[in-house]
């Protein structure tokens, strides 16, 4: 496994990529960059006038994230950051700035609330800090059906995900497998989770961990 590696883990709503990431970093000694954004002042604004606000709220939360990851470029570079003095071995990292551009932005300009000049707006701002942004070592993604993603969303009863459509899933899926086969560069393990009770079966877990190690070995 390369010294310092930078893992991105993706994957539809209700597909486990919290868990997974969670897993990892336990387990493989990875600190955990998680989306603990600051509110998101256009989030309530967005909900009350989609086409009015989704540019807004998608650029703030782009945003966000690049400057999470200029940080974690920073941290991966540096050999004598105190994040490896204490023994970690990586990062990782709940949802890959791409899935956020070309899944759940893409999925705005998609749906119409985002015309055409705000979604070459949002990608122009993505592309002008590209090339400063590490890009990960490894991303995993969550194979999920969308019948299992509906069962999972309602059994954890977050009552903000009980009203997203079957149809939104459909898409943020169809936007994801898109993105994975143009992906040419960025290595990708995929895994089958229908099946995989992560959150509850150490033998699943420990099957996930075995491909994950295999994979950066």
């Amino acid at each position: 496994m390369k010294r310092h590696t930078y893992v991105s883990i993706m994957g539809t709503i209700g597909s486990g990529k919290t868990t997974v990431a969670r897993l990892l970093a336990s387990e493989l000694k990875f600190q955990l960059l998680e989306e603990h954004f600051g509110e998101n002042a256009f989030l309530p604004r967005f909900y009350g006038d989609m086409k009015r606000w989704a540019f807004h709220s998608q650029a703030f939360y782009l945003m966000e994230k690049t400057w999470q990851l200029l940080e974690a470029g920073r941290v991966l570079s540096d050999a004598r950051d105190p994040l490896w003095k204490k023994g970690y071995r990586g990062i990782v990292q709940d949802v890959p700035i791409q899935q956020d551009v070309f899944s759940y932005a893409k999925a705005q300009h998609v749906l119409g609330n985002m015309d055409d000049a705000e979604w070459r707006l949002y990608q122009k701002i993505y592309r002008s800090f590209e090339p400063q942004l590490p890009a990960p070592d490894l991303i995993i993604y969550l194979e999920t059906s969308v019948s299992e993603l509906t069962r999972r969303i309602g059994s954890r009863g977050r009552g903000y995900e009980q009203k997203i459509p079957a149809n939104y899933l459909e898409l943020l899926d169809m936007l994801n497998h898109k993105w994975l086969s143009e992906n040419k560069t960025i290595p990708v393990l995929t895994i089958e989770t229908d099946g995989l009770n992560i959150v509850r079966s150490k033998k699943a877990q420990e099957e996930l961990l075995q491909k994950v190690r295999k994979t950066l070995t």
